[in-house]
């Protein structure tokens, strides 16, 4: 399998989205993928290029048999929204056309924020023929608002437009934390196109010290370690409060080792209230990190207990879980169940600075439970959370969506590019139909008005692409008090509910012109499978397995010329399976000519 991965921040860049991309990346490479990483010049998070890169404006490498590509943008330590959006535009340009010419793959994957990358990664895979699958770390234009870095509400509403144009291109979505899960469910993307694949620690490389390797208590004073980014999210306001707290307390000293926009505030907020148990330390590599935690006593994770990080388990707790490390966790919602659930730490309530002092005097002088508790978190992780389990999760999950596409081909293209084509003839066809068809409307609209009260087109709730909803447009062939059943359902009613020109509409298919305006809007097609109500859970079902939600639902399809509503369900599924699996420009017009002697027929 040929795996094209874009992610703006890879290592030697440190942090958790770094690492996830690189261990994602390298999975892969060992079980004998072909995989080629799109990305930055290292620069996160301090906004200062590598020495090594700040002359270079591209550059290939290999590293563990993954093909990195390092593409140009623009970096600055000043973290103004601007200054974000000048650096993630520029990788999103550069990152396009970096990609052009590596030779075609099976799939691309594509990890966000920043969520403009999404647009050169779907135009990519657009070009390529090929799915896209993305992995969202962080549920983004949502985090900003949350934080205050985002307030204009046109810009949110765009990027609100943004972030579900690229959810319903998705062959899949990603995500992190069960958390995420359910917003996106909210946001109404369908369970079946979501997979929780969460962060994990690298169980290999971040093990126990070994006895008798010796820790920073041995001089008798317990290191309690907060080792990653100092971001605005991680509300680390309340560790410099507990360290106030804990000032004449000779066992504990507090050692804070990250950079991110909020280390100046933190370390001036310290200074100034003159604590001496406080030290702070820039990034280290993970090799170094490695050590710092298992020479630690205790480990603190944070955040500052807004709704969006009641959504986030940070990544920190894995690994220091991993060192066999007890974790105090300042956090709620995702993050804390997860503490609790795996018995390796203490939940606090964010922002209780007291409740903080308050757990790590209890640790300081319980060295048992100290023990206890990281054996309990260690074997947690390294059960259920490892990396090298999640890469597994993550080859496996690529490789059914790619062979299942592999599967349904086009006769003489692959699917995707034949949909492109289709799309564009689909455009064009449904323009002319409309201008061609007008007096059809006209009329059509007067003599539904004339015949029954109520609106002349109605709306109903359809099913797409990838089982996404969308709002049909036809023209109303029954009494408005009629429910919202399939017409298959509607015949067993003891109501007949069709007015009389409805009838007629029905038989010459004038019902269905106003769609015209969905294939307009890239919601159907001329030729597909006919959409199904949002309530046909088994309609909707059976078409997911066979991959029916992959096109676009059409306008007719192959199963409307062999039989229509008269058909069994399973039989339409059947049909559906045929034409999904045969789909080609010269079926389409052998359908397209099938329909119209459909419709003669029933006249």
């Amino acid at each position: 399998m040929k795996v094209l991965f874009f992610t703006q921040y890879y290592p030697p860049e440190t942090g958790a989205a770094p690492l996830r991309a690189y261990h994602f990346a390298r999975g892969l490479a060992r079980r004998g993928h072909d995989v080629v990483v799109v990305t930055g010049m290292p620069n996160h998070p301090s906004g200062v290029k590598h020495p090594a890169y700040r002359r270079r404006v591209s550059a290939r490498e290999e590293h563990d048999g993954i093909h990195v590509r390092r593409c140009f943008l623009c970096a600055s330590p000043k973290k103004t929204f601007t200054k974000r959006i000048l650096n993630q535009f520029s990788f999103m340009i550069t990152s396009f056309f970096g990609s052009l010419t590596v030779r075609r793959p099976d799939i691309v994957l594509i990890t966000s924020p920043p969520l403009f990358l999404g647009v050169a990664a779907w135009f990519i895979a657009l070009l390529k023929g090929v799915p896209f699958v993305l992995d969202v770390r962080d549920y983004w234009p949502h985090a900003a608002v949350a934080l205050g870095q985002l307030s204009n509400r046109r810009i949110i509403k765009w990027a609100e437009w943004l972030e579900m144009f690229l959810y319903r291109r998705a062959s899949m979505i990603l995500a992190v934390t069960p958390g995420m899960v359910r917003m996106m469910k909210e946001r109404g993307i369908p369970e079946r196109r979501i997979a929780l694949i969460t962060n994990g620690a690298d169980t290999d490389a971040f093990v126990p010290m070994e006895s008798g390797g010796g820790s920073d208590s041995d001089d008798g004073c317990m290191t309690v370690l907060y080792s990653g980014t100092h971001g605005l999210v991680h509300g680390m306001d309340v560790i410099v409060e507990a360290a106030d707290i804990l000032r004449d307390d000779p066992r504990l000293r507090f050692l804070l080792i990250g950079d991110g926009v909020a280390k100046d505030g933190l370390m001036s907020k310290a200074q100034k209230k003159g604590l001496t148990n406080i030290e702070f330390r820039a990034s280290v590599i993970p090799a170094e990190l490695v050590v710092i935690i298992q020479r630690a006593e205790v480990c603190i994770a944070t955040t500052d207990g807004s709704e969006f990080s009641r959504g986030t388990i940070p990544v920190k707790i894995f690994d220091c879980m991993a060192c066999s490390k007890p974790i105090v966790a300042v956090l709620e919602g995702d993050g804390a169940e997860f503490v609790r659930r795996s018995g390796g730490g203490i939940a606090v309530t964010p922002g209780d600075a007291a409740g903080l002092a308050t757990a790590l005097r209890s640790l300081a002088g319980d060295r048992e439970e100290r023990e206890r508790l990281g054996r309990t978190g260690r074997e947690y992780v390294a059960k259920g959370y490892s990396r090298r389990a999640l890469a597994e999760k993550m080859e496996e999950l690529l490789g059914k969506i790619a062979l299942a596409e592999q599967a349904v081909r086009g006769k003489r293209l692959p699917l995707r590019r034949y949909l492109i084509f289709k799309y564009v003839i689909d455009f064009v066809g449904a323009a002319v139909l409309l201008v061609l068809c007008a007096p059809v409307f006209l009329a059509a609209a007067i003599i539904i008005r004339l015949d029954s009260h109520g609106r002349s087109v109605f709306t109903q709730r359809r099913i797409g692409v990838h089982s996404h909803e969308f709002t049909i447009y036809k023209f109303r062939t029954m009494r408005e008090e009629a429910p919202d059943l399939a017409t298959d359902l509607l015949a067993h009613e003891d109501a007949d509910y069709t007015t009389r020109v409805g009838r007629l509409l029905r038989k010459t298919g004038v019902d269905e012109l106003p769609n015209l305006v969905n294939i307009l809007k890239g919601e159907m097609s001329i030729v597909g499978p006919r959409p199904a109500l949002y309530n046909q859970y088994e309609l909707i079902d059976l078409r997911s397995q066979i991959l029916g939600d992959l096109v676009r639902p059409g306008l007719t399809g192959w199963a409307q010329i062999n039989g229509r509503d008269s058909i069994s369900l399973d039989e339409k599924v059947r049909l559906d399976a045929f034409y999904v699996r045969n789909c080609s420009f010269l079926l389409d017009l052998r359908i397209c000519l099938r329909t119209l002697f459909v419709v003669a027929d029933t006249r």
